[in-house]
């Protein structure tokens, strides 16, 4: 589970965020391309094609996961551009920007930090000495003022916009990990639901919750019975997938507001979201007759497995949530000492 979701957040953001910007960026060339044709500049033309070309040609070894070198080429290309339209036609052209969002694209490359530095400082060498260049040399092809503000402002919305889009794009890959990671650390990673860290939080704030509505509910310790003697007859394999089937069982059963989670070994516990103690009895009636009536297969083998449940019907909040499942744990061994596959649910 860990791997796949390393391996889908790896393709956010090497090669779906990447393709972004390259697409992007040939879907722009198409149409500055020909514009940039009727200033007569021939170098900015042919440039700007060859750039658009480089840009396809990443989107080509992104998809086959080089993403290094896909990026390599492009930010390449795109500073050499920038540099080259700078010289062309001058400072207020607005193709410095470019130095910006390439130094930028290069934080967020699949490069080592490393060559990251040596990324961004190769991008402030350029810009400095391109800057100085052009403040003292007039440019190639001086724009008419009409063509300095339409070139300034597309290069400044362009680069402003992928600048943006980039780091909205990184901030949402790091809170889908970040939710990614809560998550991992609150399930079981064997059978899917909540662990023992889940449950904690959960019983710290049902007791907050219970505090000021008073409004009751169930708790339930589950165990499966005679669960060493299945380990030790067909192998901790079996045992393993006991644990599966009977948690998937036990979700069947959770309504809305239920909540379930492995305690610990061969222990669930079941919190029934209930304003009488019969509802938590049925519940936990009907979650021990399924459990006794689903025939569990292994390698070909059909075994039965009873589950024993003590529980609480909590009704006073002059106790701690700890006291709760003491009392609920408490009335589990009732259960099991009575010859398990048994309920015994009291009011606490």
């Amino acid at each position: 589970m860990q791997k796949r979701q390393d391996i889908d957040i790896e393709t956010r953001q090497y090669y779906h965020q990447a393709n972004l910007v390259y697409i992007s960026t040939i879907a722009a060339d198409i149409i500055l391309i020909p514009i940039i044709f009727f200033t007569g500049s021939m170098v900015s033309f042919f440039g700007n094609l060859i750039g658009m070309l480089i840009a396809l040609v990443a989107v080509y070894l992104n998809k086959k996961k080089y993403y290094g070198l896909s990026a390599l080429l492009f930010i390449g290309v795109i500073t050499a551009l920038g540099v080259l339209q700078v010289l062309l036609f001058g400072l207020t052209s607005g193709f410095m920007y470019y130095f910006f969002n390439m130094s930028v694209l290069i934080v967020y490359t699949k490069w080592r930090p490393s060559l990251k530095f040596i990324g961004v400082l190769i991008e402030i060498i350029l810009f400095g000495v391109t800057f100085i260049y052009a403040i003292y040399n007039a440019p190639f092809y001086p724009l008419e003022l009409g063509w300095i503000i339409f070139f300034h402002s597309i290069n400044f919305v362009l680069n402003i916009t992928g600048v943006a889009n980039s780091a909205y794009y990184y901030i949402r890959i790091a809170q889908d990990a970040q939710k990614t990671l809560s998550l991992l650390a609150t399930t079981d990673y064997l059978t899917g639901v909540n662990n023992r860290v889940a449950f904690d939080q959960f019983m710290q704030k049902r007791k907050d919750t219970f505090n000021h509505n008073k409004r009751p509910f169930g708790l339930l310790m589950i165990d499966v019975d005679f669960f060493k003697r299945i380990n030790d007859t067909y192998g901790h394999g079996c045992g393993d997938d006991i644990l599966k089937g009977i948690a998937s069982q036990l979700k069947q059963e959770r309504g809305n507001q239920d909540f379930i989670a492995r305690y610990g070994g061969e222990e669930f516990v079941y919190v029934i979201d209930a304003f009488d103690q019969q509802v938590v009895l049925e519940v936990a009636e009907r979650l021990r007759t399924k459990i006794e009536q689903y025939a569990f297969s292994y390698q070909g083998q059909t075994i039965n497995m009873t589950i024993s449940i003590g529980g609480v019907f909590v009704t006073s909040n002059r106790t701690t949530e700890y006291e709760w499942i003491l009392a609920a744990d408490e009335h589990l061994y009732e259960a099991k000492a009575e010859g398990r596959n048994k309920v015994i649910i009291k009011t606490f």
